[in-house]
């Protein structure tokens, strides 16, 4: 199992992942948004974690999931890189001077009507982002850090019926210190899981 990502590692995995998104959807029926993911190294205890975010419980969408930063595309975003920048400036305070993105996922899409791009990237060794991390308290609740030894485990990724009232067949769930993840999120996961060679690709029979 790997403890630690480097640069080389997350290259590795999003070349293997080229190919591995969902199956072409009308985009036109699906709005588009990207997420970031992004990866924290400890070099002293030599292990890595992803940031995570729950959402509030009162939003009109998504609310109260466990999600990456991220969120639907602006008329001003340039692409859907500088969507994802933005987003996790506005949900959690970090600027992407904090941060180097390695590349991006092909396309997911959603039940909720979301066809998402994800980014991966990398917080810098030298970066202050302690000193300014703050969740956006009227989106955010909570930020996290599960470590990458546990999330991108397959042990902990199961194959179930998702919540009432989702439109979705199925959804993989990971259950993390009683935070249940699920849906877009769940599948990024086992998706990086697989690029970096530690189980098979997942199905793309989720919607």
């Amino acid at each position: 199992m790997i403890k630690i990502i480097s640069k080389t590692d997350l290259v590795t995995c999003i070349n293997k992942v080229r190919n591995a998104g969902d199956k072409q959807r009308s985009n036109d029926k699906y709005k588009q948004a990207s997420v970031l993911v992004l990866f924290i190294n400890d070099e002293i205890k030599k292990n890595s974690s992803i940031l995570m975010i729950k959402r509030r419980n009162n939003l009109r969408k998504h609310a109260g999931q466990i999600a990456f930063p991220g969120g639907r595309k602006e008329t001003e975003d340039l692409n859907l890189e500088e969507t994802a920048k933005r987003e996790t400036e506005e949900e959690i305070n970090i600027s992407s001077e904090e941060y180097n993105i390695i590349g991006s996922f092909p396309k997911f899409f959603t039940g909720t009507g979301y066809v998402v791009t994800p980014f991966l990237g990398i917080i810098k060794s030298n970066s202050n982002w302690k000193k300014v991390l703050k969740p956006n308290l009227s989106e955010v609740d909570q930020i996290f850090f599960p470590p990458i030894n546990y999330l991108l485990s397959p042990k902990y990724h199961l194959r179930e019926k998702p919540p009432i009232n989702s439109s979705m067949s199925m959804t993989w769930t990971i259950n993390y210190n009683n935070k249940n993840i699920w849906g877009l999120t769940a599948r990024v996961l086992v998706t990086i899981s697989a690029g970096l060679g530690l189980r098979e690709f997942p199905p793309c029979d989720d919607i």
